[in-house]
């Protein structure tokens, strides 16, 4: 049961209320403690207000910025009044992931909290610790938002805003692969807000995002000023396309076009990538051209994930070696998603190896699928996007993959945030690191099934 529903009732109601709905929705099954929610002892409205979501390939109008079609995103702009303070009440979803990022003017992120590090509201628990069961029903956390930078450590259960008085701040809420069967929320409400004004006067629900001046609209897209992409793009010598193709760590946006489309890849860049990333995640990618083959064939090991799909009862990341990784089809400009495959969608060797086949409708093999042991991302819908901009014209010859690395475990050397320096992604991630190579039709057609 969730506690929005109850913070308008007694105590002694709320109990009631509670076992009313435990035994009739688990008469056969009995209850257990967990199902007695405690009173939360001060009244959270719900705050859909507050959020301005889903940012997924569902809504093309909130299709920007790379998103991975594992997840769902939510943003919340707002301006923080002169000495007021800013407190969120929330339970963990049923997901593998949650985390809250806030961001600089430059979308980069500025400090992030992640599921494992949010302390839960006493009497309650987490369900991203080792060996947590994942289905209990008492998952209430409290986290407070600060305004500017840390003056020091982080305070637990806190994340800054990096904004200045009088500046609006945004954050970002992420759910990563819901449990089967739940909503796009994980089967909770999304984080209410409480705002406590300079006066001591709380306010909740639609009256703190009044006072908040929250954001209705989506975040502005990010992209490369279109006159400087029309001029690169325009120029052969600076296709960033390669055969074979090259696979490329993140680093910043103005190294990435630097690097890609002007060949200068030297030095050591900072690591600060653009485009509202998760500071949890660290990215791979390469472009494609269909005009060096058919079909694009990438190939790697997978590393090894917490199985959380099917609703696990126990989290367990004993085993694991990331969090999560996914592979996503991209058009660069744009920065769409046309489709991803995530860990546990993907379709492995008895080794642990993955074959992930993309091409054009036109030309996708027969054979490209799972039940012959490959998997299949379409490429991208208008090549690189460029197109969807006025003035703009697509490549539909071209496209972009990209390969996430959430959350490394401190023993997987081989992960993507092992990397330091332009060049050295095999060097550190060996047989992690995807390979691509260019084909007929004809040719992976001729390559049968695995299985």
């Amino acid at each position: 049961m969730n506690y929005y529903s109850l913070t308008s009732r007694s105590d002694f109601e709320k109990s009631l209320l509670t076992l009313a709905s435990c035994l009739s929705i688990t008469a056969l099954m009995g209850c257990n403690s967990d199902s007695v929610q405690e009173p939360l002892g001060k009244q959270i409205e719900p705050s859909a207000c507050f959020w301005v979501g889903p940012y997924n390939i569902d809504h093309p109008e909130r299709n920007f910025a790379y998103p991975d079609t594992g997840a769902n995103y939510w943003h919340a702009g707002y301006i923080l009044p002169e000495g007021a303070s800013l407190t969120l009440h929330g339970e963990y979803p049923y997901a593998r992931y949650i985390s809250l990022n806030s961001y600089r003017a430059d979308t980069s992120p500025a400090t992030a909290i992640t599921d494992k590090d949010i302390v839960a509201d006493d009497g309650s628990f987490n369900p991203y610790i080792q060996g947590a069961e994942r289905q209990k029903l008492l998952r209430e956390f409290t986290l407070a938002v600060a305004q500017g930078q840390p003056a020091g450590e982080l305070p637990s259960n806190t994340l800054f805003d990096y904004a200045e008085q009088g500046n609006k701040a945004v954050l970002i809420y992420r759910i990563y692969v819901n449990d089967e069967g739940q909503d796009e929320q994980g089967g909770v409400e999304l984080p209410a807000v409480e705002l406590t004004l300079s006066s001591g006067e709380q306010l909740y629900g639609q009256q703190a995002c009044d006072a908040l001046q929250v954001d209705s609209d989506n975040l502005a897209i990010p992209l490369v000023p279109k006159e400087t992409y029309g001029k690169i793009r325009l120029n052969p010598a600076f296709d960033p396309a390669k055969n074979p193709a090259v696979w490329r760590a993140a680093y910043n946006g103005a190294f990435g076009i630097q690097c890609n489309f002007l060949g200068n890849c030297d030095g050591e860049p900072e690591r600060k990538v653009n485009y509202y990333a998760n500071a949890d995640n660290q990215y791979v990618s390469t472009f494609l051209n269909s005009d060096f083959g058919e079909v694009a064939v990438t190939r790697g090991k997978l590393p090894k994930v917490p199985k959380t799909l099917a609703g696990e009862g126990v989290f367990d990341e004993s085993e694991s070696q990331l969090r999560y990784w996914s592979i996503c089809q991209n058009e660069y400009y744009s920065q769409r998603v046309t489709a991803c495959l995530f860990d546990e969608e993907l379709v492995v060797d008895e080794d642990g190896y993955y074959t992930v086949v993309t091409s054009p409708d036109v030309t996708k093999p027969s054979n490209a699928n799972a039940e012959c042991g490959y998997n299949y991302l379409p490429w991208t819908e208008q090549g690189d996007g460029f197109g969807r901009v006025e003035g703009g014209e697509n490549k539909l010859n071209e496209a972009l993959l990209i390969v996430r690395n959430m959350l490394p475990k401190a023993d997987f050397a081989e992960a993507i945030q092992n990397t330091s320096v332009p060049g050295d992604e095999y060097a550190i991630m060996g047989e992690y690191l995807p390979t691509t190579e260019y084909m007929s039709q004809a040719d992976f057609e001729a390559l049968g099934c695995e299985i």
